[in-house]
């Protein structure tokens, strides 16, 4: 270094000029650039100067190898940045462009560049703008993948659900007849149905349990008709005394009055089924009983055979009693149930969750909306399997002045009922059971078995004789009105002919008085015409000329003339 020829070092506003071009990666082409690039001894000046900067810090470097730093050293970052330096000035478009002075290489380190040059502020937004759409993209991306997974794993939930838990769900249903709205005690409980789910097959068997049945209600051991522990104390009450004389675990129950099945079967579209001349008799009764209870609209029906029931009419064809038997009136309900069951099956989920929004307020459940959220989504998943009454083995009698009906026995229905619902052979009931099954064999007298009774069907029945003179009374006194109000009518047909036909005259014997009128008038006018024309013949000038002529007549014969 002691035998490098001094030159002079370039000015300030020359080393300013220099790195604002640089920053700007494009060169400064004024007089001080170009004498410095056409000059070699500046060229030998900086390689001259840069191999002894390389080599002092080197030898700098190599001092501070020998010590072992777990970070690396200063001196590297600082030849890097020199480096960097380097070629960025060589990307400027020089061929023979030098490489950065050591005091350039050390300004930049010091500053924070490392040789680098400022980016154009719209490219810098654009970079950003492209950022951002990749930021969201990504952001889509991640939320469709999640999607994904949610859906996939809800469906294979759905599978598998099933597998999880119990195998049986058993729901209990009362239906209501309740006037004034009332879903728990007080209320009527007309249907007691038992509702057994397979949720691994999807099978739904149904039980109804006849209102009458004679049971333990309650507690404190009172035994009546089985409806009146709803009434006594309301959904709780009916529940527990359905686990008690029936052996079973219930899940959930539902409650509803009639205007809720109305509204569900009629948003559903309805239901078709075909009516007997006996159900066709007294329906229609029915339907205007309900239509009062509930303030629905309906029509009446028109005929037997296949018909198409509104929610109204439905709900007056399950409560149809007066034909034939009770047993029969719960063979019917399923009936109903079983239609409607059928078309929410093909109403589809959205449907059904309007539906469901719409008759929830008319319900009693301990279900909440996400249970009947995943019943509509799997509804497809479900059918009606078998349908039947209980007590299978039965008969009925009157006990404190109440017909009721009598399992024989209860211990042995309760067997089958296991067998019938859950597939349990050989079921043995509780203590409990068999305690109330000796106290009804005792009262009723019925203590063996019997066999199952004929299961009730639909389509039948029969007019009861005072019902049907009364109806053949009316329908004739109808038909008699109806005579009468067209013998009225005929003969108001006749008065009105008569009174048209008189009026007619009138008028035409009006007509020819005013024609005759006119005509007397007409030859009154002649003959007056005719007479004054007469008179005008006789006293005329002719006249007057005549007796002229026959007194000069007279005057010649006359003497003297």
């Amino acid at each position: 270094m002691a035998d490098r020829k001094r030159r002079t070092a370039p000015s300030r506003e020359f080393i300013r000029e220099r790195e604002e071009s640089s920053r700007n990666r494009r060169p400064s082409r004024n007089r001080y650039q170009e004498e410095y690039d056409s000059d070699e001894e500046y060229d030998d000046y900086d390689d001259d100067y840069e191999d002894d900067y390389d080599e002092d810090y080197d030898d700098y470097d190599e001092d501070y190898e020998d010590e072992d730093f777990e970070e690396e050293p200063q001196s590297l970052k600082r030849r890097k940045s020199q480096r960097q330096g380097a070629n960025i000035a060589t990307a400027t478009g020089r061929s023979d462009r030098r490489k950065p002075s050591g005091a350039e290489n050390r300004k930049a380190v010091s500053s924070g560049n490392s040789g680098r040059s400022n980016r154009n502020p719209a490219s810098d937004r654009a970079g950003q703008d492209r950022g951002k759409r990749k930021k969201k993209k990504s952001v889509f991306r991640k939320l469709g993948i999640l999607l994904l997974l949610v859906f996939f794993g809800l469906l294979l939930w759905r599978f598998i659900s099933p597998y999880f838990g119990p195998k049986y769900w058993t729901v209990a249903v009362f239906g209501l007849d309740s006037r004034d709205g009332n879903k728990e005690a007080g209320a009527l409980s007309d249907v007691i149905m038992l509702a057994s789910v397979n949720k691994r097959t999807g099978e739904v068997k149904l039980s109804s349990i006849f209102r009458d049945s004679y049971m333990q209600i309650d507690e404190e051991g009172t035994y009546h008709k089985i409806n009146e522990a709803y009434f006594k104390g309301g959904h709780k009450q009916a529940v527990e005394a359905l686990e008690r004389n029936l052996d079973i675990k219930i899940d959930d129950y539902v409650s509803f009055n009639w205007a809720a099945v109305a509204k569900g079967i009629s948003a559903l579209g309805g239901v078709d089924l075909e009516l007997s001349d006996a159900e066709f008799f007294y329906i229609n009764a029915f339907i205007t009983e309900t239509v009062q209870s509930t303030g629905i609209p309906s029509v009446h029906l028109e005929h037997a055979g296949m018909n198409h029931l509104d929610g109204i009419q439905a709900v007056a064809y399950g409560r149809l009693r007066l034909m034939d038997t009770d047993f029969n009136r719960t063979a019917r309900q399923r009936k109903v149930l079983g239609l409607a069951f059928d078309k929410a099956k093909k109403a589809g989920p959205v449907k059904l969750m309007q539906v469901a929004t719409m008759v929830l307020p008319e319900l009693s459940t301990s279900l909440d909306m996400g249970d009947i959220t995943t019943l509509v989504t799997q509804v497809d998943r479900y059918h009606i399997g078998e349908s039947r009454g209980f007590p299978f083995a039965r008969t009925t009698m009157k006990i404190k002045k109440m017909d009721v009906v009598i399992p024989a026995t209860l211990s042995s229905n309760v067997t089958e009922l296991h067998s019938y619902l859950y597939g349990v052979e050989n079921y043995s009931p509780s203590a409990k059971v068999q305690e109330i099954s000796a106290h009804i064999a005792k009262v009723s007298g019925v203590s063996s078995p019997l066999e199952d009774a004929e299961e009730a069907g639909t389509g039948g029945g029969t007019v009861r004789k005072k019902e049907a003179g009364k109806a053949k009374a009316a329908e004739n006194a109808e038909k008699g009105n109806k005579k009468k109000k067209v013998e009225q009518t005929e003969e108001a047909k006749k008065q009105e002919t008569k009174t048209e036909t008189e009026e007619e005259t009138t008028v035409k014997n009006k007509k020819e008085t005013k024609e005759e009128k006119k005509s007397t008038e007409e030859e009154t006018k002649e003959t007056k015409e005719k007479k004054e024309t007469e008179e005008t013949v006789e006293v005329g000038p002719g006249a007057a000329l005549g007796e002229k002529s026959l007194e000069t007549e007279e005057n010649a014969d006359a003497p003297g003339a």
